[in-house]
C-alpha cells in the first residue's frame, strides 16, 4: 500500500498495485481524515498514521499502472475466456473456472469471462472478469465467452 500526491502536503490517493483503495486528507488541526473502502472515514493523529500505515505512507510513489480495459473489451485471455486485465498466474481453479491475478506476486484472484450474478433483492446482474471471492459469496452462472451468451442465459433465469 502506498499513497500518490495529489495535492502537495494536503491530499494523497491510497493505492495497492494502481487499485484506488482510498484517500487520506490532512485537516486544519494537522490531523489526517483517512476513506478507506473497507474502514470507512476515519481521523488520525500524524503519529496514529505512520503506526497504522507505515512511516513512509505519505512519500508519494508514482508506479506503472495496471493496464485494463471498461466492461466487453478484452486485452488477454486464460483458457480461452476474455480477461480485461493483463493476466499472470492463469490457471483454472478447483471447481474448474478460469482465474488469474493482474500482477505476478498477487494473491488476489480473478475468474475471467462473462458471469451473471443473483444479489438477494436486486435480481441477475452482468459481471466481467469478477474477483474470484465474489463468485463464492452468489449464485452465479458463467462463465461465457460472449456477453451476448451471457445475456441469453441471464433472460432463461429471469424466466424461470
Amino acid at each position: 500500500m502506498y499513497t500518490v500526491e495529489i495535492v502537495k502536503d494536503k491530499f494523497w490517493i491510497v493505492e495497492d498495485a494502481g487499485i484506488k483503495l482510498g484517500v487520506i486528507r490532512k485537516t486544519r488541526s494537522s490531523d489526517f481524515e483517512v476513506i478507506i473502502r473497507e474502514d470507512g472515514i476515519e481521523t488520525l493523529s500524524p503519529n496514529a498514521l505512520t503506526s497504522r500505515f507505515g512511516s513512509k505512507i505519505l512519500e508519494s510513489r508514482q508506479v506503472k499502472k495496471l493496464e485494463s480495459v471498461e466492461y466487453g473489451k478484452d486485452i488477454d485471455e486464460v483458457e480461452g475466456y476474455p480477461s480485461k486485465h493483463r493476466s499472470f498466474n492463469k490457471h483454472l481453479d478447483d471447481k474448474g473456472l478460469p482465474v488469474y491475478t493482474k500482477t505476478e506476486k498477487s494473491k488476489v484472484l480473478y475468474a475471467a469471462g462473462y458471469y451473471g450474478l443473483d444479489f438477494p433483492g436486486a435480481g441477475w446482474k452482468n459481471a466481467y472478469c469478477v474477483k474470484r471471492e465474489t463468485l463464492d459469496n452468489y449464485k452465479f452462472i458463467g462463465p461465457f465467452k460472449s456477453k451476448s451468451h451471457l445475456e441469453a442465459e441471464i433472460n432463461k433465469c429471469m424466466k424461470q
